[in-house]
């Protein structure tokens, strides 16, 4: 598994690539809680982009259930 900290956080598009997830799917779970350092830029308002820190992705990727073929 790759280690990704120390890297600038990544928005939700590098995410969703790394995850193998729909875009949409990242936003929900970051509104959900499922990446807690997620924060949004600028003033947080509806057109403000998130970002979520690298290691909340690894912990995401390590407690999410192995895909299934």
């Amino acid at each position: 598994m790759a280690i990704l900290t120390g890297r600038p956080d990544a928005k939700i598009k590098q995410v969703a690539e790394f995850l193998n997830l729909h875009p949409e799917t990242v936003r929900i779970l970051a509104r959900q809680g499922a990446f807690p350092n997620a924060y949004k830029t600028g003033k947080g308002g509806r057109t403000s982009h998130t970002r979520i820190p690298w290691s909340d992705v690894e912990d995401f990727r390590k407690k999410a259930p192995p895909a299934s073929m």
